[in-house]
């Protein structure tokens, strides 16, 4: 196990440095500048204000003055918020879209893991299919779709949770962290009821219930710990892909998440502000892949020599 988290970490160090240089290309060559506001700034103020950030440097020298920071664990200061750094708005941003997302993603599990186990020991029979359908429809439906229908349903009809913002409550949690969930929770279902399905199919298991081992024992002691190995090398795109979508569900609920940071340094060509969030994202993307791995080393102890 620790080679193989070793070797994750090894590929890992490359990975999240090209990352980082690919999206400062992007950023840099997009169409438009930090500076280009609806009244264009003199010339002169311009360039000074580019030569203060060391944005008049040659693209290469700019890239290494940025890596060198991030090195060192500073992300540089906002050109937008020119009060705050980066590190301190992710600071602020951060435990928001972090609180959400692991809830969600524990959510997701729970709901995931329970729905694909009843499908699973009443396969064959109509709650099978109806939850089988409930987790396609879970999985097809986009986050900016679940989200303002629940707001619609839950806020606006029946006033149970608040609209938007953040109160003093944990109200404010419900919605957001469902809408982001759903997705997720649908495609583990499916993947553990896949799962369940081929485990309970092996020989050992049809000996086990010609035996008469009870189902209960065959399902829990023997069926699902391999039949989750499909949805824990899902799990590490799952995490990532609930804190990236975070980034919809905290501009549809108004939340002052790290979302709503890189949406308006991006409009705002804020470079520092968007490359601090993507290479924070990647890490966590990295982090949460590499987790994922160990999970599914535990589960399939074939894994940890591959």
């Amino acid at each position: 196990m620790l080679r193989l988290i070793l070797r994750r970490l090894w590929m890992a160090i490359p990975t999240l440095f090209a990352i980082i240089i690919i999206s400062f290309l992007l950023m840099r060559f997009a169409p438009g500048g930090p500076f280009d506001g609806e009244r264009p700034l003199s010339p002169e103020t311009k360039a000074a204000l580019e030569s203060s950030y060391g944005l008049d440097k040659p693209i290469w020298e700019q890239i290494m003055l940025y890596v060198g920071r991030i090195v060192q664990g500073d992300f540089g200061p906002s050109l937008i918020y020119r009060d705050f750094t980066v590190n301190e708005l992710i600071a602020q941003g951060l435990p928001i879209s972090l609180l959400i997302g692991g809830l969600a993603l524990v959510l997701a599990s729970v709901i995931g893991i329970s729905g694909g186990l009843i499908a699973a020991s009443k396969a064959g029979k109509a709650i099978d299919e109806i939850l089988m359908l409930l987790a396609t429809l879970l999985t097809a439906l986009p986050t900016f779709v679940t989200g303002p229908l629940l707001v619609l349903i839950f806020a606006f009809t029946l006033g149970w949770f608040p609209v938007s913002g953040m109160d003093e409550g944990i109200s404010w949690l419900v919605l957001p962290v469902i809408a982001l969930s759903l997705p997720i929770a649908g495609a583990i279902m499916k993947l553990v009821r896949a799962g369940l399905a081929v485990q309970l199919s092996q020989d050992h298991l049809r000996s086990a219930k010609a035996r008469g081992l009870s189902p209960v024992n065959r399902l829990f002691r023997h069926a699902l710990r391999p039949a989750l190995v499909p949805a824990a090398s899902y799990l590490g795109p799952a995490a990532a892909g609930l804190l990236t979508g975070a980034v919809v569900i905290e501009t549809i609920f108004g939340l002052p998440g790290l979302g709503r940071y890189f949406v308006q340094g991006a409009l705002n060509r804020d470079y520092p502000l968007v490359l601090g969030v993507v290479t924070l994202y990647a890490g966590l993307i990295i982090a949460f892949n590499l987790l994922a791995d160990i999970i599914y080393g535990w589960l399939d102890p074939r894994m940890r020599d591959s």
